[in-house]
């Protein structure tokens, strides 16, 4: 993405350099395209592409059309007319982008010389391969994927009508759009396009229409093996049709928020426990081995975890405050590989249950367990009075295997979330990175300031302090960050500064977070964003008045800038401040 510094974005696997997604179809020295956007030409230069005999577009949106203009060397080289296959609300598209094409006017250049070929659901044949219509719906509007043989190509698409089901049974390929693993109005995530896979039973399948969210390595050690990426340059060999009895794909990630809820299918399991506040390196060292576990067990891989934290029922005075959301937290569970999790309610009838009782009704009889998971430290039962070796007792007796994960410790700091939470309390954004492998964030609705940025300083994005502190999460240091902003209703990233702070300068008293965007904003202010801390700048101050402040700002500004530079050159994370 133009302008994003993530990991993925400055990846160094050429397998994360992502193009807009289409598809070159060779066959009996013909090829026919499907989509031409507006990385086209880069895509046809690559893949040395020796012609085009026709291009099948699935809808009208820019990044699938943009590229038409780049047909012409391949008119000029054939000496032919290339012909367009499309609805006619795409045709219709078409021709409008692409008025001066289709202009019987005379030119001093060259133009794309289109045929525009109108179809509906029905196979049509080009040089004697059959391509099949396949509606679908994208958002409010809808695309048209393509079966050729025993292939299809489904991009741009949030749901497949049940009519278009039959014309995909017995699919050796499957191309499906796969976007992330957020839900999104318009594209499958990756959930949903794990259902369609299981669903629709090809041989094999790969995810296009990728964001970066998705690092290409990690998420496919995350996959069932017949599903892959698909990635700019890759080829394929298309055969027959799906084998009979493929091995069925992972299920969606289940939640179960009582052990009532817990089905009698949740076993045979491998499950880790643990509170998992932040899933910080150590929680994903144990969240690892139990997807490596269950994998070579043929079990499920599985969490228990507790909200609220136990300390809230036990120990109100002393409870941490908590590094993220219950939901969020599910989220870097589901993400590292695991596809179930009972989320149990911390009360004083769980806290009463003695140290077998817990693992006899909850670990074994509800979740099925023949492989538990814990870290060194893990304490359970009445008054914590089990540990890691009366566990390894109780598994001999029920009958499961016990794993427990070592200290994670980075440059000599051991990972705990309470060594999050100090690095965050000091203001240590790249230290908190490090013990967390992200940076760290704060989300929420947008609300309105008190209207003295737009007017004497600079305008802000205001997060909702008040729906944080009644969820009792960790806010950082008071304090200016470099941030980065991400407007949770789209895709829209912008580079940031933070101030988390009481305004001193205007005599505020209430504690804020405002947000100064680095870049213009485009299109409607959010409602919701994620604000991610990335380095510490400097300490909030009282200035004599609103002009220095607003220079001190600006100063800010061009620090943030340089971080963002450096960055850009690292391709990475600076480790500390």
């Amino acid at each position: 993405m133009i302008g994003c510094y993530c990991r993925v974005c400055q990846s160094s696997d050429p397998r994360d350099r992502r193009l807009r997604p289409s598809i070159a179809i060779h066959f009996d020295e013909r090829v026919v395209l499907i989509d031409a956007g507006p990385d086209f030409r880069e895509q046809a230069l690559r893949a040395a592409l020796p012609r085009i005999d026709a291009i099948l577009l699935t809808h009208a949106h820019a990044d699938h059309i943009l590229g038409l203009d780049d047909v012409r060397p391949f008119n000029f080289r054939q000496r032919e007319t290339i012909p367009i296959y499309a609805t006619a609300e795409v045709i219709e598209a078409v021709r409008r982008v692409y008025h001066y094409a289709f202009e019987d006017k005379p030119t001093q250049s060259t133009k794309p010389r289109l045929e525009l070929r109108e179809i509906d659901r029905d196979p049509f044949e080009i040089y004697g391969l059959t391509f099949q219509p396949i509606p679908l719906e994208h958002g409010r509007g809808r695309t048209t994927g393509y079966r050729f043989g025993a292939a299809a190509y489904l991009t741009d698409h949030n749901e497949i009508p049940a009519s278009s089901l039959p014309l995909l049974e017995g699919l050796d390929v499957l191309f499906v759009d796969g976007l992330r693993y957020k839900p999104h109005p318009t594209h499958s995530h990756i959930a949903k396009a794990l259902r369609n896979i299981e669903r629709l039973k090809p041989r094999r399948a790969w995810l296009t229409h990728i964001c970066h969210d998705l690092p290409h390595a990690r998420t496919e050690s995350l996959l069932p093996p017949q599903v892959r990426l698909a990635y700019d340059g890759l080829e394929i060999a298309v055969g027959g049709a799906a084998a009979a009895g493929a091995r069925p794909l992972l299920d969606e990630f289940r939640v179960f928020w009582n052990a009532s809820d817990v089905p009698a299918d949740f076993g045979p399991a491998a499950v880790a426990i643990g509170n998992f506040d932040g899933v910080h390196v150590g929680h994903q060292e144990i969240l690892a081995r139990c997807v490596d576990l269950a994998a070579q067990l043929w079990l499920k891989p599985s969490v228990l975890t507790f909200h609220p934290h136990p300390k809230r029922v036990l120990q109100p005075d002393a409870a941490p405050p908590a590094l993220e959301t219950i939901q969020n937290r599910l989220d870097r569970m589901r993400n590292a590989g695991i596809t179930q999790a009972l989320v149990m309610p911390f009360d004083e009838a769980l806290a009463a249950l003695s140290p077998r009782e817990f693992i006899r009704r909850i670990v074994v009889e509800k979740l099925g367990a023949r492989a538990v998971l814990v870290g060194h430290n893990f304490r359970f039962g009445h008054r914590a009075s089990g540990d890691v070796t009366l566990l390894r007792e109780l598994g001999r007796e029920f009958g499961f295997a016990v794993e427990v994960i070592e200290a994670v410790s980075t440059r000599g700091r051991v990972v705990s979330s309470s060594a999050v939470r100090e690095a965050l309390r000091a203001g240590r954004a790249g230290l908190a990175r490090r013990l967390l492998a992200y940076d760290f964030p704060l989300e929420g609705n947008v609300v309105p300031g008190h209207g003295i940025g737009q007017k004497q300083t600079v305008p802000t994005l205001n997060l909702d302090v008040r729906s944080l502190e009644a969820e009792q999460r960790l806010i950082p240091r008071t304090g200016v960050y470099v941030t980065q902003t991400q407007d949770l209703q789209d895709s829209r990233s912008w580079p940031s500064i933070t101030n988390i702070g009481y305004r001193p300068t205007f005599g505020g008293d209430e504690l804020s977070i405002e947000t100064y965007l680095l870049e213009p904003l485009v299109g409607p202010t959010p409602g919701r964003i994620r604000v991610e801390f990335l380095a510490w700048i400097r300490e909030e101050r009282k200035f004599p008045n609103p002009e220095e402040l607003k220079a001190q700002i600006l100063r800010d500004v061009r620090q943030a800038q340089a971080y963002w530079r450096r960055r850009a050159r690292w391709t990475r994370l600076p480790v500390d401040e």
